[in-house]
């Protein structure tokens, strides 16, 4: 019972600190924190409809990142694919 009512803040809190942690890290050579950024991200977006609702504004107002995540999607990882997916602005109500 007491995991139940931890989990979700618990990945909330996993889920920023890992994408805030990605986005630091981002500028270094090494692709690892846009990985982990990425990361971060698919747990919020599991997550958290606020998160998911203000992915699919963020994507409306850039279409080419739409674009590009459309085409970069059949070579991406499940977890990805299905953030790719949740994220469509097709899907968000006006």
């Amino acid at each position: 019972m007491t995991w139940q009512i931890i989990k979700k803040p618990l990945k909330l809190t996993i889920g920023t600190i890992m994408f805030v942690v990605g986005i630091i890290t981002a500028p270094i050579p090494i692709p690892i924190g846009q990985i982990v950024a990425l990361i971060g991200l698919s747990i919020l977006v599991s997550e958290s409809h606020w998160v998911k609702t203000k992915a699919r504004k963020f994507r409306r107002k850039l279409p080419i990142l739409g674009r590009q995540l459309q085409h970069m999607h059949p070579y991406m990882p499940k977890f990805l694919k299905k953030v790719i997916d949740d994220t469509d602005p097709t899907h968000l109500a006006e």
